[in-house]
């Protein structure tokens, strides 16, 4: 009859574009944004139409969501890093590392991104920290899921971007916190490569990494052209890194990643001595060599025997055993004296800046100046360290006025 309403077996009216089959299933028919047609299909009323109303309401918006269930996560992050020319070299191949060890073949790589939900990055997440992997490292990866799933919007790909404060929802990572080395340790540890034989060579190196607060890349990749004896300044322009660019691995200079990286770092007493130092030690084993990096040469750091340039993770290697020695002595010697051994504690080359950076907050109280020096491209990065040392002087203060407080109601 001309004008009547589709119904379903049970007498309720149909809308546009849907209807029930023989066997009960109900179905909606609809045409997508190229004029392809489509039908879902659902058992149950209410639930084909929450479906449909999402599918119209993707249309509506003009989200291509056949193209989004193609799409998976391992395809959009493929799509990303070869579409964005701005991110450096040497940060995309640190992000192919993170996708190929961590997201590849994980549960969320193979998932359509139309399906990724922020409760399956959460979950993802959680699952890498359950791991061991450090807030950091997820932070870096987060930096490039997130603008990939950017993209995928800017295309009207997907509603929403399920990485969307996704780092703030994240529990505490660190399972063995990074610490700065108290004054005490520092002493100690600067005392024991002055006395050691085996260490000594590495006290320059160690002091002026302690005295300046610079990445290990950036030290590594110092030449002399960078040290201004005279106007006591270092010029931080570059950082050193060997790694695969595709041409197997290798030395290469990479430029900072923001212009908060470069910058010009006063030297101290200690720290000019020490640079003095490895100055002179160069002439006598024969200068700087002549090899080049990416057009850099002179280099400041050499290895003694083969002069030649240090990799990043050799210092880390280096400073755990030098730990390792420190504290066996330690135990020997407190032993027979005694008393309770003072031992250090494992040390990175990140902690060496770290350390730094508390030494600094301790006796500095311009939190610009801090985050200059340090090439913090956030402030929150220096305030957190800033804050906390500040408490930790709060709470000395306090016990002072404590032991103040005792005197005067014992002379009473």
């Amino acid at each position: 009859m001309a004008g009547s309403k589709r119904t379903d077996n049970k007498g309720r009216i149909l809308k546009t574009g849907e209807s029930q089959r023989k066997d009960g299933r109900y179905q909606f028919q609809y045409t997508d944004f190229i004029g392809k047609r489509h039908c879902i299909y659902d058992m149950n009323l209410s639930k084909l139409r929450e479906k449909e109303k999402k599918i119209l309401k993707d249309l509506a918006d003009g989200i291509r969501s056949m193209d989004s269930k193609k799409i998976t996560l391992i395809d959009l992050v493929e799509i990303y890093l070869e579409n964005h020319r701005s991110i450096r070299e040497a940060t995309e191949i640190s992000y192919r590392k993170i996708f190929n060890l961590h997201i590849k073949d994980s549960f969320i790589g193979k998932k359509p991104i139309c399906n990724i939900k922020n409760s399956d990055m959460l979950k993802f997440y959680n699952g890498l920290l359950d791991k061991g992997l450090s807030s950091g490292y997820l932070h870096i990866m987060n930096a490039f899921l997130s603008p990939a799933f950017d993209l995928a919007v800017d295309d009207d790909l997907i509603r929403k971007n399920p990485c969307n404060n996704i780092m703030t929802k994240l529990e505490k990572t660190e399972k063995i916190p990074k610490k700065a080395m108290t004054l005490e340790e520092q002493r100690c540890f600067l005392n024991f490569l002055s006395k050691s034989k085996r260490f000594n060579p590495y006290l320059p190196l160690f002091t002026i990494l302690l005295g300046t607060g610079l990445r290990i890349g950036e030290c590594l990749g110092l030449t002399w052209k960078e040290v201004d004896f005279e106007n006591k300044l270092i010029y931080v322009t570059h950082t050193l890194r060997y790694d695969n660019y595709g041409d197997g691995s290798k030395f290469h200079i990479s430029e900072p990643k923001t212009e908060s990286g470069k910058r010009i770092i006063p030297m101290i007493e200690e720290v000019q001595k020490a640079f003095q130092n490895i100055w002179n030690k160069n002439i006598i084993l024969g200068g700087s060599g002549d090899f080049t990096v990416d057009g850099y040469q002179d280099f400041v750091f050499l290895t003694r025997k083969k002069r030649r340039l240090y990799m990043p993770n050799t210092i880390s290697q280096m400073l755990t055993r030098i730990v390792n020695s420190y504290n066996d002595e330690e135990r020997i010697i407190a032993a027979a004296e005694n008393r309770e051994p003072l031992l250090l504690p494992h040390l990175t080359p990140h902690i060496m800046r770290h350390t730094f950076c508390t030494r600094f907050c301790e006796n500095e109280t311009n939190v610009k100046v801090i985050q200059e020096i340090m090439g913090h491209r956030d402030i929150k990065v220096t305030m957190n360290i800033y804050s906390h040392v500040t408490l930790d002087k709060a709470k000395c203060c306090m016990e002072n006025m404590e032991k103040v407080l005792q005197q005067t109601l014992q002379q009473k």
